[in-house]
């Protein structure tokens, strides 16, 4: 397998990329996909960005062989299959290669660095499994050569992250549905209205203050979701409404306070001008 043929070219969706490094960045990085927000940087990127060129390595390697095609030296024979470990933490052996009745034939280590370093650790640790390696240590002696590039994994991988970036006001949009939580509400207040439960300035006062808590509530969840929160954007979002109907209490007693103080301000104005009617002029 040639380094060209593992070449993906670049694009501006997840459509235009190797459905196999996809899914190498989603089983490597879950709680990016499922944030669906890949805007990273420094460390955290590099760190992403080599977990993932890894298991794409892995995918790579074995989807050739099992297709009847050679990866460096290696070539299946008939009823054999090359099979990778469930685990991403499996101890000594990356892939397997059975028989036909599921005997395993061989197991190898599966590499993509340029760090010949790397590579001793590795045999040191289990020197007897083989290492089926990026061709950038292949001169070290100490590994099968894959024939694939660890620089071209990296840039293709890069590449990918950068191209399924999901813009944080479309993760927003795609989140935010007060639509449905209103008309629901409306409907509500609507049929107590008919049955006489309420009154009519009650029912709009209903559709305000209901209307405004479902858009504050909504506004925030997506916001979060948006941001990375995942789940976390339920909670948030429940813990906003409830802050939103307390600010609604607090500043409907001030409103009522002002308006009781102003009655009682006139009421008395009232009382002392009916006291000077009373007494008549004042004759000196």
């Amino acid at each position: 397998m040639s380094a060209a043929s593992v070449q993906v070219s670049a694009g501006t969706g997840p459509k235009d990329f190797d459905p196999l490094l996809l899914k190498a960045i989603h089983d490597t990085n879950p709680s990016l996909a499922e944030a669906g927000l890949f805007s990273l940087g420094g460390e955290p990127l590099q760190g992403a960005v080599n977990t993932a060129k890894g298991k794409y390595f892995e995918y790579l390697v074995a989807e050739r062989l099992n297709q009847g095609g050679q990866v460096g030296p290696l070539l299946l024979q008939d009823g054999q299959k090359a099979v990778l470990a469930e685990s991403m933490t499996q101890p000594g052996w990356d892939l397997q290669i059975v028989d036909e009745h599921g005997s395993v034939v061989e197991y190898l280590q599966l590499k993509a660095t340029d760090s010949v370093g790397y590579i001793r650790s590795a045999l040191e640790r289990y020197p007897d499994i083989e290492i089926l390696a990026t061709t950038d240590v292949s001169d070290s002696g100490l590994v099968l050569d894959s024939g694939i590039s660890d620089q071209l994994l990296r840039e293709q991988v890069g590449e990918a992250i950068d191209g399924v970036d999901v813009p944080l006001s479309e993760l927003f949009l795609d989140h935010f549905h007060p639509l449905l939580p209103l008309a629901t509400m409306a409907l509500y207040e609507g049929y107590h209205l008919k049955i006489g439960a309420q009154s009519f300035d009650t029912f709009k006062l209903a559709l305000a203050r209901r209307g405004q808590r479902i858009v504050v509530t909504q506004l925030i969840g997506a916001a979060v979701y948006g941001l990375g929160g995942g789940l976390w954007s339920v909670p948030i979002a429940f813990a906003g409404g409830l802050a939103f109907d307390r600010t609604i209490n607090q500043q409907a007693m001030a409103d009522a306070y002002a308006s009781h103080r102003e009655r009682l301000l006139a009421l008395r104005l009232h009382q002392q001008q009916r006291l000077m009617n009373e007494d008549g002029p004042w004759v000196s």
